[in-house]
């Protein structure tokens, strides 16, 4: 009976414990590079979802890595895990079953867009019954009429003689359109036909393809007609037969209308979901996202989301990367559903002309951006005086405009008789943001060193700051010193990490590190009182004896990277021109030189208007954003911090705060560093001594609590 009790309370227990472990649990993931747990723009993303997502993955599984079709599947788990919502089919469409689940699925997105489908089979039938009514009247009734009125003209006359031909040359068109018509409306009926075994799937699109191109002739040519009628009615010679085709003009125009109508209304249908599944799932492999009805679908490249073996023992990719890789590319793609008014950035520079297309700079960052539907749009100032038209990409300009600066070298000279020297570069560089700004416009704006400052003149291409209430200390970079056994070294770059603070794009690149070169000190300079200004700071540079300003920068500057270590005359700090301490002088507060910095503007009236000023120029080029490190035996990008702020300022200079997070490629840093031997030891030494000693005080305060 003892036994039996304990085994029913220990059963007992266990059941409750599953139970509640269902209901409430907590995974902790404490791997290196977080391999185990969704990256925090993910996770934000994921949060957003309220209604069904379903992500179906259809490919012969058999042909695939095993290691591409595990991770594709811990990340899928894991996704559904987060949100329930968010569900997955893997179908493999070499097997019967995968065949069935096929069907399955067509059947289940049919019956969801039950009500989408019926009402576009009727738009269709109606352009159909349209189509057949329109080619009646062109063959039995315009036709003959134009007949008619070629009848009606003397065949003497020069002019008339032309009018005859072209009327009889316009009845025979109209001929020729009417069984076009009728031709395209047998073709569109037959589509609404179509079926996948017992399931109707009407091809509405088909249907509608085959109304357009007919109808688009029609609509031409009656346009054509009626300006030919117009001017023979109106004409001098036009006679009795001026008379008969003078109603023919507004039936014509009207006629013409209608069928204007009827092909937009056919351009307008939206290709249903279901019909673009069914297309891409005969070809034998698809990656596809399906949202709501309203929202639709979008796809994911097969090979990029299950890399084949030989990519996988070329590239040497751990676990870790493999699942960031299969996140990124699927949040990637539920972000476009979830987001379908996408920024667009215009990169702003002084340069004597475009050079995107002939210089690889900014090839990363475009890449990322296009992935998430961001375009990146080049605009050289010194060549177009208008920032670039983009009625192409935003016709009802809804999307949000955002305009990153590259400023100029100040030092370059002129490099011809005529052209503009780096000065001059700058200050129409200046102008520019000067004038965005003042239009509200939400700017990105990256600080060189300029020698302006250094002859006591203001730096044109910082003035914009102002409206902002900061202001750059180009003139004197920051420079840092180091010595080692090898000598002394002047360091231009620093690679930094994100102030702790409540904003968006500061939680965003937490932990990551982010490389600035030639940084340069912002500094707040509040001016308008009627203007309400927020100040963050980003990123900053910590003060200390071996930093300082640098006034006597440029020999640096022109020298070759790699011949620096040779200046026999490196600059040195100079207490009568170069400055030690962000305010002068030191005090018993750490001092930090800001150097990246987020504001936003108030004004009565006004849209609040947002800018981000990097004191540094190059932070987002491609040789500066790609060098790669080993960590653990893995190569992972030295500068990871570096994207993920551009991305995220252009995310927060656009508005869209809700899609401001860790992306999953940024987690594959590792945040876990090895431990130091010297720290190794005491914990080694801790475990060793220190377990067994704290059993034994315990043992003797409960042999003295006993007592």
């Amino acid at each position: 009976m003892l036994t039996g009790v304990t085994v029913s309370a220990v059963t007992i227990a266990l059941v409750l414990g599953i139970i509640l472990t269902h209901r409430f649990s907590a995974r902790i993931d404490v791997t290196s590079a977080r391999d185990q747990k969704l990256a925090p723009r993910t996770e934000q993303l994921l949060s957003q979802i309220d209604q069904p997502y379903r992500i179906v993955i259809a490919a012969e599984m058999e042909s695939i890595d095993v290691r591409s079709r595990q991770r594709l599947n811990d990340v899928l788990k894991e996704v559904n895990r987060f949100n329930s919502k968010v569900m997955y089919r893997v179908i493999d469409t070499a097997s019967v079953k995968g065949m069935s689940e096929y069907k399955a699925l067509v059947g289940e997105l049919v019956a969801r867009d039950e009500r989408l489908i019926r009402d576009q089979v009727a738009a269709v039938e109606l352009g159909a019954a349209a189509s057949n009514s329109l080619s009646t009247y062109l063959s039995e009734t315009l036709a003959p009429a134009l007949a008619q009125v070629q009848e009606s003209i003397p065949p003497n006359d020069g002019a008339a003689g032309n009018n005859r031909q072209y009327f009889e040359q316009a009845a025979a068109a109209m001929r020729l359109l009417s069984r076009d018509l009728a031709a395209a409306a047998g073709r569109a009926g037959d589509s609404l036909k179509a079926r996948i075994d017992d399931i109707p799937v009407p091809a509405t699109d088909k249907g509608a393809g085959a109304i357009i191109d007919p109808m688009t002739s029609t609509v031409e040519q009656m346009t054509s007609l009626a300006r030919e009628l117009a001017k023979f009615v109106n004409g001098a010679s036009a006679g009795p037969a001026g008379d008969l085709a003078r109603p023919l003009l507004t039936e014509v125009e009207q006629r013409r209308d209608q069928a204007a109508v009827l092909m937009d209304s056919m351009r307008r249908l939206r290709r249903l979901d279901v019909l673009r599944i069914v297309d891409v799932l005969r070809t034998g492999s698809a990656a596809l996202v399906i949202g709501p009805p309203e929202v639709g679908l979008s796809a994911i490249d097969v090979d990029a989301l299950m890399p084949s073996t030989t990519w996988l023992e070329v590239s040497n990719r751990g676990t870790a990367d493999l699942n960031r890789r299969v996140e990124e590319l699927i949040a990637t793609s539920m972000t476009s559903l979830l987001s379908p008014v996408r920024p667009i950035v215009v990169i702003v520079h002084g340069e004597l002309r475009p050079f995107f297309d002939k210089v690889p700079l900014f090839t990363k960052v475009s890449e990322r951006l296009q992935l998430r539907g961001v375009e990146v749009i080049e605009w050289a100032a010194m060549v177009d005086e208008a920032p670039p038209r983009l009625a192409a990409l935003n016709p009802d300009g809804s999307r949000p405009v955002v305009y990153a600066s590259i400023s100029p070298d100040s030092s370059a000279a002129s490099p011809g008789s005529g052209l503009p020297s780096g000065v001059d570069r700058a200050r129409k560089l200046g102008e520019v943001l000067t004038r965005l700004g003042s239009e509200g416009k939400n700017l990105l704006v990256s600080i060189n060193p300029s020698v302006l400052p250094t002859y006591g003149d203001a730096d044109p291409a910082t003035a914009v700051l102002a409206r902002f209430g900061m202001a750059a200390e180009s003139g004197r970079p920051i420079l840092r010193e180091k010595v080692t056994a090898q000598g002394r070294f002047i360091e231009t770059d620093q690679t930094l990490q994100p102030i702790e603070s409540p904003h968006l794009v500061s939680g965003a690149v937490r932990g990551l590190p982010t490389r600035f070169p030639w940084p340069i000190s912002l500094v707040e300079r509040p001016g308008d009182a009627q203007v309400r200004l927020e100040f963050t700071s980003l990123y900053s540079i910590p003060a200390n004896t071996s930093t300082w300003v640098e006034s006597q920068w440029l020999q640096l500057w022109q020298t070759p990277r790699e011949q620096r270590s040779l200046l026999p005359d490196a600059p040195v700090f100079d207490d009568g021109r170069d400055g030690r301490w962000p305010q002068g002088q030191a005090t018993e507060k750490p001092q930090q030189w800001v150097t990246a910095a987020a504001v936003e503007r108030f004004e009565v009236g006004q849209v609040t208007q947002r800018l981000i000023a990097v004191g540094s120029n190059s932070w987002f080029i491609d040789q500066v954003t790609q060098p790669q490190v080993q960590v653990d035996g893995r190569n992972t990008m030295a500068n990871m911090g570096n994207l993920e702020f551009f991305e995220s300022a252009v995310y927060w200079l656009s508005r869209n705060d809700d899609l401001i997070a860790q992306s999953p490629s940024a987690q594959a840093v590792a945040i876990i560093q090895p431990i130091e031997d010297t720290a190794l030891s005491r914990i080694r030494l801790a475990l060793t001594l220190g377990v067994p000693v704290l059993v034994i005080i315990t043992g003797g305060l409960y042999r003295l609590i006993r007592r």
